[in-house]
């Protein structure tokens, strides 16, 4: 076997561990036939190399003691060293089914009967196996020296491949269940909704709870991310997750009192895992006790890589906010030689070098391992004007941000984020904006565009929004197609030119198609930029009818059309050309402005 040696050993002190009691008289010899004995005689033939006797001793050691694991393993071991290795597996097959399942070492032992049998994925699977129950046993290190051999050297890593897909796929299942995985991903929106039927369904998943809680604040509802931090306190009064979340909503409602007594428990506590550590340690980042977010990071750089970008840029945090500056530095210095975090710890470097310069012993800094407010505006707004909807749809921290603009930006980025929403289309985006259609804080106009983006995006059913005399529910579905020409007097100037030009030359019969062609040139291109303007509305006229004209077979001159409205026919072409790609590229067909 592979690891003979450390077999024999094992095997010596699991007996030796059992029978460390033998009776002994003085001056007498006696000779008692038991499994203890046999095994004693079992590794002394195999001292000496004498496998066939030893195997008949292990043989007696099972019929002595039938109901001992330890024995079939024994004679599982001399078998496999004589080579018959398919009556080894048989035996430690036994024992995993019917004595004793939690034997991880059988597992190992298989993996080496299986190798040298030739069958590679078995003997893989089963040295995966040993590893998972028993991942620090007296085998791991051989086990992943073995592993190695049969995947570079064997073509082997099927089965380790299988297995990390398995488990990818458990633990998608899981952050789905308990909320993580549309937090994760940025769909706030999806979170509230998913997580409610979850709590709604289950009241006692204690982690659906928490991250309902972050999810209501994502989605700034506030008063309710409390109440069900409050909820999980309830049942459980030590939760670390629900006291963390309790003091952050508590210092953002700005209850100085009630915040300092939720703190007070986190700093009698000292975690031991990593990922609750570091929530504890930024709580108190956040909530303004600094030394003790100190103390709490370097706490935590015990059980985290001493890199950790969030360890550093914590750590960093605490010092530039006690005033340690130097240290801060040293700190961001070494967050940026990660790709990812080097745009915010240059950020941060230059916020300490402007602190210096102006004399300060001390700058206020977010714990956040994020792009701070002030950089977060203009990097959507950059992202929005060159990013792909793909991008948008897979970066979970751009998403993040659209939703985090869409509460807090000013009108510009709220306009860019609508247009965006509209483009990622997806259910959450859906939500956000019927969300922001609901507050009654924004005037008629982000409500009209809210409303196009969810035409847009061909959203169905109710949505909530604010008139002068209160909330209303409207009916998406009944929301006029053409309300996307409210949103630019020049719009609907184009439309009404063609619509004239058609019933004053007796082609109303053609207005439906122009009408279409025109909301769907809107729809695609006009509104998802907000830079674009129209100058001459008689140019789009033009380009409009020569478009359907066209392809209603109805003879047209280029030339004359634009002489008709008082345009050139470069620019009456120009336009034709940009509206026939919807016509190209859509057909008409599908498309949410389309009129049946």
């Amino acid at each position: 076997m592979v690891a003979k040696e450390a077999l024999h050993k094992v095997q010596m002190d699991k007996r030796r561990h059992r029978y460390n009691k033998v009776d002994r008289l003085e001056n007498v010899i006696a000779m008692k036939l038991d499994a203890s004995y046999f095994f004693e005689r079992g590794m002394r033939f195999l001292r000496k190399n004498d496998l066939e006797r030893a195997v008949k001793a292990f043989q007696k050691t099972v019929e002595y003691e039938p109901d001992n694991p330890v024995n079939y393993c024994n004679l599982a071991g001399v078998l496999a060293e004589l080579g018959d290795f398919q009556a080894s597996s048989d035996l430690l097959h036994y024992v995993l089914e019917h004595m004793d399942p939690k034997m991880a070492e059988c597992w190992f032992y298989l993996a080496n009967n299986y190798a040298n049998l030739g069958d590679y994925d078995a003997a893989e699977e089963h040295l995966l196996r040993y590893l998972e129950l028993d991942p620090d046993g007296e085998y791991a290190a051989e086990a992943e020296e073995m592993l190695g051999i049969l995947i570079d050297e064997f073509g082997g890593g099927r089965a380790l491949e299988r297995k990390q897909r398995e488990e990818a796929r458990a633990e998608t299942m899981q952050a789905i269940q308990d909320g993580r995985y549309f937090l994760e991903n940025g769909q706030f929106e999806v979170a509230v909704e998913w997580l409610e039927q979850v709590v709604a369904s289950d009241p006692s998943h204690i982690a659906a709870r928490n991250n309902l809680s972050l999810a209501y604040y994502y989605t700034g509802q506030y008063d309710k991310a409390l109440a069900m931090a409050n909820s999980v306190l309830e049942r459980q009064p030590d939760n670390l997750h629900a006291l963390c979340n309790r003091a952050l909503l508590l210092q953002h409602f700005g209850n100085e009192e009630e915040r300092d007594r939720a703190v007070e428990p986190l700093l009698k506590v000292i975690p031991l895992h990593p990922e609750v550590a570091m929530k504890v340690a930024i709580t108190l980042g956040f909530v303004g006790r600094h030394a003790e977010a100190l103390a709490a990071f370097r706490r935590t750089a015990r059980f985290v890589p001493p890199d950790h970008p969030m360890l550093l840029h914590g750590l960093a945090a605490a010092h530039a906010n006690l005033g340690n500056l130097e240290a801060a530095e040293c700190l961001w210095r070494q967050l940026a030689r990660f790709e990812d975090c080097a745009r915010l710890a240059d950020y941060h470097l230059e916020r300490v070098r402007q602190a210096r310069a102006a004399g300060q012993r001390a700058v206020s800094i977010s714990y956040q391992l994020d792009i701070p407010v002030e950089m977060q505006l203009a990097e959507v707004r950059d992202r929005l004007q060159n990013s792909s909807p793909d991008e948008w749809r897979r970066d979970p921290l751009l998403r993040a941000s659209l939703h985090w603009s869409l509460r807090h930006g000013n009108r510009e980025v709220r306009q860019r984020v609508i247009r965006a929403l509209a483009v990622v289309a997806d259910e959450d985006a859906e939500e956000a904006l019927k969300a922001f259609l609901a507050r009654s804080d924004i005037d008629a106009s982000l409500q009209e565009q809210t409303l196009v983006a969810l035409k847009r995006m061909g959203a169905k059913g109710t949505a909530r929004m604010w008139r002068a005399a209160g909330p209303v529910e409207v009916r998406l579905e009944d929301v006029r197609q053409d309300i996307v020409l409210d949103l630019q007097p020049q719009w609907r100037e184009v439309w009404d030119l063609v619509h004239q030009w058609l019933v004053a030359h007796g082609l109303s019969s053609l207005a439906g198609q122009a009408r279409r062609l025109w909301l769907a040139y809107l729809y695609d291109e006009l509104f998802l930029d907000v830079r674009k303007r129209i100058v001459k509305p008689e140019t789009w006229a033009s380009g409009v009818l020569y478009v359907v004209l066209r392809y209603a077979d109805v003879p047209v001159v280029q030339r004359d059309l634009a002489a008709q409205f008082n345009v050139s026919p470069s620019s009456l072409s120009k336009c034709s050309s940009r509206l026939e790609q919807i016509v190209l590229r859509a057909g008409w067909r599908g498309h949410p402005a389309r009129e049946e």
